[in-house]
């Protein structure tokens, strides 16, 4: 197995207002190590050989994960109090974590796109991230205000073609919007995908039709099998924000509202060798899209925070008026 793990060398400041973690299981937290990068052939399992499953990173508001695994689904941490505490819980906080005040992993993602969850699309339905050659997932960069997490797949066989794909997540301090900045090296057109948010049963949604989706509702954060413990239910919304230049239609789902999207090609140098190169065969260039993700817990008990799928419905309007002023 062609495996590689880099020891997360940077201290995180005092005075940071971010964190990461990407961690290596144990027994205990005394057994688990800390790394920076890990990579994998695209057959390798390694969800369960990481604590929380891939790298999580945090604001003071939110926290997040991706999963290390064919779906490389982004996951949330709610919190009841502002404050960086993933350090703390590792993202699973202990009963006496709970009685403190501290968050706890807020949604039971499934196979879903959970919030803001790149998915292939084939015959009208989300598909996962497989099969792919390799797979790597990194904490690049984070403090005091910024944390920047990639994931990168090379040799995605989709809609019969090679892709090499990277993710850039980046959360910023104060915030609790995702950043994700996606890019297809070396492709003669552009692919068809698909992101959104999850449905709730019984819960509210809410769309523009054009590239802003959310919902709000109430789960069982740790799945089917926590439904009689009251303490993992809990109530969230989520959103995802995407520029309008990349929708191509809104499908219906049962599981997810979500918008099928396509890349554009990147901006390249009229004047380079590379498009030079490709003046008697098909131009062959890199894609990209940039997207927002962001979700609110209703536990959190600080100034300005959301309690209803109004006040949060409110609010991501808001937000994508923003985003387009960006």
């Amino acid at each position: 197995m062609f495996l590689t793990a880099l020891v997360l060398c940077a201290a995180v400041c005092a005075e940071a207002q971010v964190y990461a973690e990407m961690l290596l299981a144990g027994k205990d937290r005394a057994e688990r190590k800390e790394i920076q990068s890990l990579t994998v052939p695209g057959g390798v399992d390694v969800y369960n050989s990481l604590h929380h499953h891939g790298p999580a990173f945090e604001s003071e508001l939110v926290g997040y994960r991706v999963y290390f695994d064919n779906r490389q689904t982004v996951d949330i941490y709610g919190k009841r109090y502002k404050g960086l505490e993933l350090a703390h819980t590792q993202f699973y906080p202990t009963d006496e974590d709970i009685r403190n005040g501290f968050g706890d992993d807020v949604l039971w993602a499934g196979t879903t796109v959970s919030v803001g969850s790149l998915r292939g699309f084939i015959n009208g339905m989300p598909t996962l991230i497989e099969p792919v050659e390799r797979r790597t997932e990194s904490i690049l960069d984070y403090g005091p205000d910024k944390v920047v997490v990639e994931v990168k797949v090379e040799g995605w066989q989709y809609q019969g073609k090679r892709l090499n794909m990277t993710q850039r997540f980046t959360l910023y301090a104060e915030h609790r919007d995702v950043r994700v900045d996606v890019t297809f090296e070396g492709l003669s057109e552009a692919p068809t995908l698909c992101t959104g948010v999850l449905k709730f049963p019984g819960g509210m949604e809410y769309s523009d039709h054009s590239g802003l989706c959310a919902t709000w509702g109430t789960n069982w954060a740790y799945g089917p099998k926590d439904t009689l413990d009251i303490r993992r239910k809990a109530t969230v919304g989520v959103a995802v924000c995407i520029p309008p230049q990349y929708i191509v239609s809104e499908p219906d789902n049962r599981e997810n509202k979500i918008f099928l999207i396509a890349p554009t090609a990147c901006a390249t140098d009229k004047n380079s060798k590379a498009k030079k190169a490709y003046t008697v065969t098909p131009t062959v260039q890199d894609y990209s899209i940039t997207y927002y993700l962001a979700f609110c817990s209703a536990a959190e008990e600080w100034e300005g925070s959301f309690h209803s799928a109004d006040e949060w419905f409110r609010w991501v309007k808001q937000w994508k008026r923003e985003i387009m002023l960006q």
